[in-house]
């Protein structure tokens, strides 16, 4: 009995010290915790008052979320990770992937309704990468500061590859308007004039996400990032435990 006990609290500790991600001196208006997509679910966070969130001139925000264990994307789908809406229109925005088996990574962007025209349609914006391997969590970085949208990302705690992407970078106004709801792994069934790519499917994790009312600096990019990923120490009590677990299974 006191091995399990103490197998429990080795893993909890693992666990414990290397949930979510933070900066310090700086706290999320929302935030979501882990949950895994299979590709053909989704679920929304709501956003509304007292914090509101304008996809105007005048608003600025920074999404920050970690991803991994990207399934493939048959031939040209795309899988979505989000879109985001607001009371007037639906799914003005979005951020998918595409995989290859080989370990390409096409990230991709777009959406509708830019600068106030909800016929003006975005056409999609892609950056490639090579030899991704989908066990190092990616975390991204989507910004929308007065009007425009930049999208940065790190590759696990390489704090060397913290980048800004350039080709998915754009303006996107949308006049009056706040976000209402952010559509994760699926878009809003309503919002029937906007499409990605083909068909949506691919499976990943969303390993931790917070959304903040300032644009991020460098500095604190880098810091979420690398809070989102397990330090060694607490991954090895993780594993610890449950190779505890597994042995007095076995005994049993």
């Amino acid at each position: 009995m006191k091995t399990k006990y103490l197998a429990l609290l080795v893993a909890a500790m693992g666990s414990g010290l290397s949930f979510g991600a933070s900066i310090d001196g700086l706290d999320a208006a929302y935030s979501k915790n882990l949950t895994a997509y299979n590709g053909t679910t989704g679920d929304v966070l709501n956003v509304s008052s007292p914090t509101t969130l304008g996809v105007n001139a005048n608003g600025s925000w920074t999404m920050a979320f970690t991803i991994s264990d990207l399934g493939v994307t048959p031939g040209s789908n795309v899988g979505l990770l989000f879109t985001y809406n607001t009371g007037s229109y639906k799914n003005l925005e979005g951020l998918g992937f595409q995989l290859t088996e080989s370990g390409t990574l096409t990230l991709c962007a777009g959406g509708f309704a830019y600068n106030g025209n909800p016929s003006a349609s975005s056409s999609w914006k892609t950056q490639t990468f090579s030899d991704y391997s989908t066990s190092t969590p990616l975390t991204l970085f989507y910004t929308f500061n007065r009007g425009n949208v930049s999208i940065s990302a790190m590759l696990g705690d390489d704090t060397s590859t913290l980048t800004t992407l350039s080709s998915l970078s754009s303006g996107a106004a949308f006049s009056g308007q706040n976000m209402t709801q952010i559509n994760f792994s699926a878009k809003d069934a309503s919002g029937n004039t906007w499409t990605a790519p083909n068909g949506i499917t691919g499976e990943y994790t969303l390993n931790n996400f917070d959304l903040y009312t300032e644009v991020l600096t460098e500095e604190q990019m880098t810091a979420y990032a690398l809070s989102s990923v397990p330090e060694p120490a607490a991954a090895s009590l993780g594993l610890l435990g449950l190779g505890i677990l597994l042995m007095r299974r076995r005994r049993a």
